[in-house]
């Protein structure tokens, strides 16, 4: 598997997964005119931003031609001394073979390297795959809030990752 920054020739496959997996795994949990919204072209536009922001990073996940998945990330926008894991998505087909730990991985090795205090992440409350994925791998409850995804508010949780020298 390679792993490596994300470039103009990803954004249809980053977009594709992007909406393929909020219709999936967001199903139960928010409201279906919201996520009917969804549209690879809004993705589109959403990443093609997202990766010409230089305070930005974002990584793809490839094995030969076929894309896994993608990461994302940011400064933290409650805290600027910690950096923000933004979004994680992964093809169906490639989860549980460490695809996601990879990338988290990779975000982690960036904020470690770039002197960040702790990595935050944010989840729907109710998308447990996730959060245990997180814990498992060292994140722990920092608090819960209710998020508002364009007018859609959720209950969430932020979880943190306070050693980042696991990621070495």
């Amino acid at each position: 598997m390679i792993i490596r920054n994300a470039n103009i020739i990803d954004i249809e496959n980053i977009a594709n997964l992007y909406i393929t997996n909020w219709k999936n795994t967001y199903s139960e949990l928010l409201p279906q005119d919201f996520l009917d919204s969804l549209t690879v072209n809004s993705a589109i536009y959403k990443w093609s931003n997202y990766l010409n922001s230089e305070n930005n990073k974002l990584f793809v996940a490839y094995e030969k031609d076929e894309f896994l998945g993608f990461v994302s990330s940011k400064v933290d926008d409650e805290d600027a001394h910690w950096w923000y894991l933004d979004s994680l998505h992964v093809n169906k087909n490639s989860r549980g073979h460490g695809v996601g730990t990879k990338l988290i991985y990779e975000v982690g090795k960036y904020a470690l390297t770039n002197n960040y205090k702790s990595m935050s992440i944010c989840i729907v409350c109710g998308n447990d795959n996730a959060g245990n994925l997180y814990k498992k791998l060292g994140a722990t409850h920092y608090k819960y809030f209710v998020d508002d995804f364009g007018g859609t508010k959720s209950n969430s949780q932020k979880l943190v990752w306070r050693d980042l020298s696991i990621f070495k």
